[in-house]
């Protein structure tokens, strides 16, 4: 059963479906986890958007899970498993990773088409300001026709609302959680300082993966 957490997001409109907040994670804990962060080997990724059809890039570290085979697996890592035992809304973990945007290093638009399953981001980089850039965009489920056919009960399904827009917006300051449906589309726009923006992204589901009982995934 989802957790108080979940259960104040669910909705049939699933675009209402985000919750954001400050202060879950103490900042002397956030200097710690950027610390470490920032010491582990980065990996460049490259991403092709929905609306743009351009390859955008930024840092990547994988740290475990799959989208595609979805296992029940144990966090390797001690500092993020302080973290998710903190920002853990009431889900079954699918992945694990982090993200890093500095300038001219924007995500593609991503969105899932599954019912259920839920992004955790937390944002480690100490003292960032709105004005640093880095903003997450909450964008209408009508970017593509798969998302407009996964957007029922919604205002942009098939014979829906036809105009694209951004639904909400946040700035990565230090230690924000945000949660929220995987099917809205979202985008983190790169950094416009030279500051590092650090996030630690939690994909969950609400009831048990396949494979419940396979062997762990170790990353």
């Amino acid at each position: 059963m989802p957790s108080e957490a979940l259960k104040g997001l669910q909705s049939k409109n699933f675009t209402s479906q985000i919750q954001s907040s400050c202060g879950t994670i103490p900042a002397e804990d956030i200097k710690k986890y950027y610390d470490i962060a920032m010491a582990m080997k980065w990996q460049e990724k490259s991403e092709i958007d929905y609306n743009d059809a351009r390859t955008h890039y930024l840092k990547h570290i994988p740290l475990g899970g799959s989208d595609t085979q979805p296992f029940v697996y144990k966090i390797e890592q001690p500092w993020v498993q302080e973290i998710w035992d903190k920002v853990n809304p009431g889900c079954v973990l699918l992945k694990h990773y982090l993200n890093g945007h500095g300038k001219n290093q924007s995500d593609s638009i991503d969105a899932g088409v599954k019912e259920g399953q839920y992004t955790i981001i937390v944002y480690l980089t100490p003292d960032m300001k709105p004005g640093d850039g880095g903003t997450l965009e909450f964008w209408t489920p009508n970017l593509t026709d798969e998302m407009r056919a996964a957007a029922w009960g919604t205002p942009w399904g098939l014979d829906g609302e036809a105009g694209k827009d951004i639904l909400r917006s946040y700035s990565p300051e230090a230690g924000r959680v945000v949660v929220f449906d995987s099917r809205i589309p979202h985008v983190q726009r790169s950094v416009e300082t030279d500051k590092f923006s650090i996030s630690l992204v939690f994909k969950g589901s609400i009831g048990e993966p396949k494979g419940l009982g396979a062997k762990p995934i170790i990353m």
